[in-house]
């Protein structure tokens, strides 16, 4: 009779997997909808709709002068450039999009598909929903940027990772090596979680198996001969980075929150914080406590767990000794892993007395988040319209812009493609632009004060100012404020020469 039971309650959490899995449906048409019809564009997104139009050899260039690998960018081009050879016209905003949503759309597959398969339909519709509806993934997977993507690397890097410990075979560890690399060329704390990984492995196979260590070595090596060639790049960026980063020093309130926001969505609120901080380090008690018991799947639980919080630690000391390095949306890849682990772990428990309750909170917790940044959407959408309305009535013939860096050069360039464009400006001087501005035909010198205050007389001139910039403008240039973008602020210029 009680084998019959846990039967029943078998088949009811495989319904409770099931309805979820469905319910992500609903929401990931929510997020489409959204899309379409609230397009909005995050503050980064400007760089990857800029970086779009550019050429590929173009895009490896620009990205090697910013912060990023270029596995991101590639992918995003592929739809861009298919649209243009098949001359299918095409809205740059919901395609770029599109691509973020196509992340989503293969982690959906991997939860229907071999996470269901492995660890049942409860644990499979507890990831596909909270992968939407948790921490800011809404969000994340409605904006063009490299988080998505970086999470589906490590999530499946991960997998089989796990699979090697259970079939160590030539295909687990070549897939193992193949994620490994895309991840490290998505996102640099993405190769940090990947990395953490490979330790883990490797301190599993010295303690239970020792002859998965040469399979081990070879992984290695070849993740890092392919990863080779960026190398030289990645010393350059970090140069960059240690001379001047936009990145703030990490308090306690930030550790916090990079906990907390494995639940509720990126806030300030240090009591908050502080609670959900505790609510996570509750569940990684009892994750421990599992693994002691050896109880089924504690392996892949806690490893999940270690990658999370080794990879917030990784960057808590790199902040501290060399230079901050960390904000939350660089821990969405690692945090969606992590409820990959959470959902595998909360499946294992008794229907009444937990899975039931449990999943009830997710619920809850799922409206209030999808509720803030729905709203949240809505009022970045309203300031994409206004951001536009002000390009536009700056974009004309008779503007001069000078654009201060190349990631707002990036940024701005193409909707001011009316306007007479330069990068930076020199005084009494005449100075070439930087080597960027070649992938744009515009001029090859920067604007130079007052010389081009005389040519454009009849001209407005503006500079978009980007944070951080500490140059000055001769006493004979007034800056009056006319609009500003994000973080970017944008003045009108005028001589009194």
């Amino acid at each position: 009779m009680r084998e019959l039971n846990n039967n029943q309650y078998d088949k009811y959490k495989d319904y409770i997997g099931k309805s979820l899995f469905v319910l992500s449906l609903f929401v990931l048409a929510l997020m489409i909808f959204l899309i379409i019809q609230k397009p909005f564009l995050h503050i980064d997104e400007w760089f990857t709709r800029g970086l779009l139009n550019v050429s590929f050899k173009e895009m490896v260039s620009v990205t090697a002068g910013d912060v990023h690998p270029p596995l991101y960018y590639a992918i995003a081009l592929v739809p861009v450039y298919l649209l243009e050879w098949l001359h299918i016209p095409y809205d740059m905003i919901f395609v770029m999009k599109m691509v973020s949503v196509a992340a989503y759309v293969l982690l959906f597959a991997v939860s229907i598909t071999k996470i269901r398969e492995d660890y049942g339909w409860l644990a499979g519709g507890l990831f596909a929903l909270t992968l939407l509806t948790m921490s800011n993934f809404f969000t994340m997977f409605s904006i063009a940027r490299m988080y998505p993507w970086g999470m589906f690397f490590l999530v499946m890097a991960f997998i089989f990772a796990n699979e090697t410990l259970k079939n160590p075979k030539l295909k687990n560890w070549i897939l193992l090596a193949f994620f490994s690399v895309c991840g490290a060329y998505t996102h640099y704390f993405v190769a940090v979680s990947l990395i953490i990984i490979y330790v883990l492995l490797l301190i599993y196979y010295i303690q239970k198996d020792r002859t998965q260590i040469k399979n081990w070595l070879i992984s290695t090596v070849v993740g890092i001969i392919c990863y080779a060639p960026w190398l030289v790049v990645l010393y350059r960026q970090m140069k960059t980075v240690k001379g001047s980063y936009w990145i703030e020093g990490i308090t306690i309130e930030k550790f916090l929150e990079f906990f907390a926001t494995t639940f509720v969505t990126e806030n300030q609120d240090l009591i908050i914080n502080v609670i959900f901080a505790i609510v996570f380090l509750v569940i990684f008690v009892f994750v421990v406590l599992s693994y002691k018991k050896s109880e089924k799947d504690s392996n892949f639980v806690l490893f999940g767990f270690l990658v999370f919080i080794a990879t917030i630690l990784f960057g808590v000391i790199v902040s501290a000794a060399y230079k901050p390095i960390l904000v939350v949306r660089y821990l969405a890849p690692a945090t969606g892993l992590l409820w990959l682990c959470i959902s595998v772990f909360i499946s294992k428990f008794d229907l009444k007395k937990v899975v039931i309750p449990v999943v009830v909170l997710i619920l809850l917790f799922s409206a209030v988040n999808l509720y803030g940044q729905v709203d949240q959407i809505s009022k970045n959408h309203d300031e994409l319209v206004k951001s536009q309305q002000f390009l536009d009535s700056i974009n004309n013939n008779d503007s001069v812009v000078i654009i201060d860096g190349m990631v707002k050069y990036i940024h701005f360039h193409d909707q001011l493609n009316k306007s007479k464009v330069y990068n930076d400006f020199s005084v009494d001087e005449r100075k070439e632009a930087k080597g960027f501005t070649k992938f744009y035909d515009d001029e090859k010198y920067k604007f130079m004060i007052p010389d081009d205050f005389k040519k454009y007389k009849n001209k407005t001139v503006y500079i978009a100012k980007r944070p951080g910039s500490t140059w000055k403008m001769p006493s004979y240039v007034t800056m009056t404020k006319v609009g500003q973008i994000e973080n970017c602020k944008f003045y009108k210029l005028t001589y009194k020469g």
